[in-house]
Order: C-alpha cells, then sequence, then structure tokens
C-alpha cells in the first residue's frame, strides 16, 4: 500500500493504524489528523466496528463537533462507562475548536493525562498545534496518526490494494485509467469502484474496458469506442467519436497512451496468430477478456506488421507534440486517426 504524503512532524499513518488494531488493542484515546478524510472516517469506522455492535452502538456512541460543544459536557461523555458492553466510543471532530479557552484546555488535558478504559476518545483536529498542550501530551503518548493525501503515482497502487482485499485482480492500466477518469478524489475513485464491483459479480479480474464500460461511459465516448472504430478501420466514426471525447474534457495524452496499448496487443496477437498459440493460451499471455477477444482478433487481422509499426511511430510523433508543443488538439487527433487508419506515414507530415 502507498505511502501518503509526509510533513515536517511525521506520525504514523493509515496503514499503521490498521495494523496496530489488528489484535484489538484499541488504546482509549487517539488524535486523528490530515486532510484525507476518506482513509481516516474509515478508520474511525473500525474502531466503532471492533468494540460495538448494531444493538450497543445507540448507547455507546457519542459524535460531537468541537465548534459545537463545550469541553467539560464532552470530557464527561468521555468519562461515562458503558452501556451494556465493555467499551464506549466518543468522536470530537473540530477537536481543535473545542480547545477554545485555557480552561478548556485544561480539562481535556485532565483527562488525558488519565483516560477511562472502557471509553475510546477519538479526537479529529484540522489544524492541531503541537506546541500547545493538549497536543503536546498527545504526541508524547503517541497515539497520533496522519492521513494526508497521497500522491499522484502512489493512487494507481492505492486502487489496486483495494480490489486486492476483496478477491479482485486488476491491471494497472485499469487503475491508470480510473485515475484518469476520476481524479485522485479517494472517495470518489472508491464510488466507482464499488460500481465496477456490482459490474463484474462473480468475475474476479478488473480491466480496462471494464473500466471504460462503467466509469467511462457516465462520461459519453470512451478511449474504448474510438479503438473499436479505428481497429474496424472506420475514419467517419474515428473522427465523431474523437472530436466528442475533445469536447467532453477526455486528455488527449491518455488516449494515445490507450491506443498505444491497443496497437501493442494487436501486435502481439499476430505473433501468437503466426506461432499457432490456442485461444486459450492468448487469453492468457494478453490478459484480454474473453468477451472482447473476437473485436481484437479481427481487428488484428485487419493490420499488417508494417502498417502497426506506422501506428507506433505515429503515436510517437504525436506524444512528443503534446509534450513540447501546444498543438490543436482537435486537429492533432485527428490527424493522428487518419494516419493509423489511412496508413500515411510520418515522413508526409500529416500531423504537423
Amino acid at each position: 500500500m502507498a505511502m501518503s504524503k509526509s510533513r515536517k512532524d511525521r506520525f504514523p499513518s493509515y496503514e499503521n493504524f490498521l495494523e496496530s488494531i489488528k489484535g484489538k488493542s484499541i488504546a482509549p484515546v487517539y488524535l486523528f489528523i490530515g486532510e484525507e478524510d476518506f482513509l481516516l472516517e474509515e478508520c474511525v469506522g473500525c474502531i466503532v466496528q471492533e468494540l460495538l455492535t448494531r444493538d450497543t452502538k445507540a448507547f455507546n456512541l457519542d459524535i460531537v463537533y468541537g465548534s459545537k460543544a463545550d469541553a467539560r459536557d464532552v470530557m464527561a461523555h468521555a468519562a461515562s462507562f458503558p452501556i451494556m458492553s465493555s467499551r464506549r466510543v466518543v468522536v470530537v471532530k473540530e477537536f481543535d475548536k473545542l480547545l477554545s479557552s485555557d480552561n478548556a484546555k485544561d480539562i481535556v488535558s485532565s483527562y488525558i493525562s488519565r483516560p477511562l478504559d472502557s471509553t475510546c476518545l477519538v479526537l479529529i483536529a484540522e489544524k492541531p498545534d503541537f506546541r500547545t498542550r493538549p497536543f503536546v501530551d498527545l504526541k508524547k503518548s503517541g497515539v497520533v496518526f496522519s492521513f494526508n493525501p497521497l500522491y499522484d503515482n502512489q493512487i494507481p497502487a492505492w486502487i489496486s490494494e483495494r480490489c486486492r482485499k476483496i478477491g479482485k485482480d486488476v491491471d494497472l492500466e485499469a487503475c491508470r485509467l480510473l485515475q484518469a477518469y476520476v481524479g485522485n478524489s479517494l472517495r470518489v475513485i472508491q464510488n466507482e469502484l464499488d460500481k465496477l464491483f456490482i459490474y463484474l459479480g462473480e468475475r474476479t479480474r478488473v480491466t480496462t474496458e471494464d473500466v471504460a464500460d462503467v466509469v467511462g461511459a457516465v462520461r459519453g465516448f470512451t478511449v474504448f469506442d474510438l479503438q473499436n472504430a479505428v481497429g474496424k478501420k472506420n475514419l467517419e466514426e474515428s473522427l465523431r467519436i474523437v472530436n466528442r471525447m475533445i469536447e467532453a474534457g477526455e486528455a488527449s495524452q491518455l488516449t494515445i497512451v490507450m491506443l498505444t496499448r491497443y496497437f501493442n496487443i494487436l501486435w502481439k496477437l499476430q505473433n501468437l496468430f503466426e506461432q499457432g498459440t490456442s485461444e486459450t493460451e492468448v487469453l492468457a499471455a494478453t490478459r484480454i477478456s474473453p468477451y472482447y477477444f473476437k473485436d481484437y482478433a479481427a481487428a488484428a487481422k485487419r493490420f499488417t506488421q508494417p502498417q502497426i509499426e506506422n501506428a507506433f511511430r505515429v503515436l510517437l510523433e504525436a506524444d512528443i507534440q503534446l509534450k513540447s508543443t501546444s498543438p490543436n488538439p482537435y486537429h492533432l487527433m485527428e490527424m493522428l486517426v487518419y494516419s493509423l487508419i489511412r496508413d500515411q506515414q510520418p515522413s508526409e507530415k500529416v500531423l504537423l
């Protein structure tokens, strides 16, 4: 699992917290900080799930907001014994806003120094100041966990790990495509994964085609619609799709990457077919979904090897232009599609 972004004060992270409660040794006090509220809320949920049942939750779970609560009342909740349960949970959101006076800080610090073992007090702070009480005491006690946003390049690994946890195998390209579609919000990504898992049913592998079918469908035409049209050498349909994709805000860079992947699969298929490889072995070698195999196989027969080699050249040239200049995206992608289908050589300057 990818680690989150580091800060000046390094505290244990989401992964460290999950590891710490595996033996159900849940501490009486926690301080959760950081901007990644999705992971933070998951950890709060883990605490509640470990300590309370559905029947005892109504009597033993208190959630309060520091901006609307009094420190004395909140600590009174924490100091209360559980009802029909061995533990109770008190969650304080906006904890830093609870500390509006020195008296409030004294009350909280007093409880933290001698917490009730039957209570799990979860303090969630937006802007903790570790130079002041009670944050200094919480830092010394080692109960602070930090939840910070992941870097862009950590998101695909996070997606893969979420899939693995429920027994799904996912292609790296599928992870990257999902990220490209919805961005880096873990909450939004998880929502889309939930839809994907429903769509997959009993299937255990998530492919790029699955992501396009479920996530891309909401956005209109996808790169898979485009590659299918290109694979059929349908120029009119390909041009219509690529223009609609650009209008919808589809990133040209992603389109080029996925088309390169597409022609790489066609190239592999041609080599495997020439070797007399069985369909089962081809599926295993290329990891193509059986549902889409016929489309890929038909496209591989429409293109010659020199045409596929030319496709790699024009895709590379388009990628270089996109990264080094600021071309008109409509013109660039239209000329790219024309080159792929009509087998126009790069030397004829169709991409300029």
